[in-house]
């Protein structure tokens, strides 16, 4: 089978990431779409606090009393190479840590916070402004969080082999600069699978993904009513 189809195979989907708070009547026909459809995993944001895309403690409540665990991704802006840097990384783990207090993403247990890398970038700029950004995160979060990226298979290549991430999150472009032969070497742990779709009735708009390793490896969490967090 040619790449492009190898790539676009959606067969067994569980996660669904979603870029608009669902705590509201639409999102509560989607949510019920989505466990019908055998969905598990919601992947919502963590960025800027007026944004609509950033997940909310309420929110999450919800998600979690529907059954589903929570994947975050931390993106603000991530589509220019100067929103990389050592300075920039310990500036958004910071803030990723605080959106993670804030709903409840429990601590120290295996819980996954990803970062995004989303656009196609050389390997010099790899190897300059994005890796020093994975390194300053890193020692930002000193454990805390499992640290997951988003992003080409080169970009992921590299922040596997300098021990920088855990868990690899392939984005929908297949023609990223080294995303086709990060595919079929299998070492990622979940891809996004193109193109962007819609739920017809609630009209929310989402992507299907892939989760290829047990989903207890992924680390998504939940959370009770009393706020309190754990691993889903």
């Amino acid at each position: 089978m040619p790449y492009h189809e190898d790539f676009a195979k959606a067969d067994g989907w569980s996660a669904a990431d979603v870029s608009v708070r669902l705590n509201n009547a639409p999102g509560r026909k989607f949510l019920t779409f989505l466990r019908r459809s055998g969905v598990t995993t919601v992947i919502r944001y963590y960025a800027s606090s007026a944004r609509p895309k950033t997940i909310t403690p309420v929110e999450a409540k919800l998600l979690s009393g529907h059954g589903f665990g929570i994947l975050p991704i931390f993106q603000d802006s991530s589509r220019h190479i100067s929103n990389f840097s050592s300075s920039i990384g310990t500036a958004n783990a910071r803030s990723a840590m605080g959106f993670a207090k804030r709903v409840g993403q429990p601590k120290d247990r295996g819980s996954t916070i990803f970062f995004a890398v989303d656009l196609d970038y050389p390997a010099t700029q790899i190897d300059g402004p994005i890796l020093a950004y994975f390194h300053a995160i890193k020692e930002e979060i000193n454990g805390t969080f499992v640290v997951g990226a988003y992003g080409s298979g080169a970009v992921l290549s590299k922040l596997l082999a300098e021990g920088l991430i855990t868990v690899p999150w392939i984005s929908m472009s297949p023609l990223f600069l080294g995303t086709e032969q990060f595919f079929y070497s299998n070492r990622w742990s979940m891809r996004q699978v193109p193109p962007e779709v819609a739920h017809g009735s609630s009209g929310v708009g989402y992507d299907r993904n892939i989760v290829r390793v047990p989903r207890r490896e992924i680390g998504a969490f939940q959370v009770d009513e009393s706020g309190e967090g754990s691993l889903a």
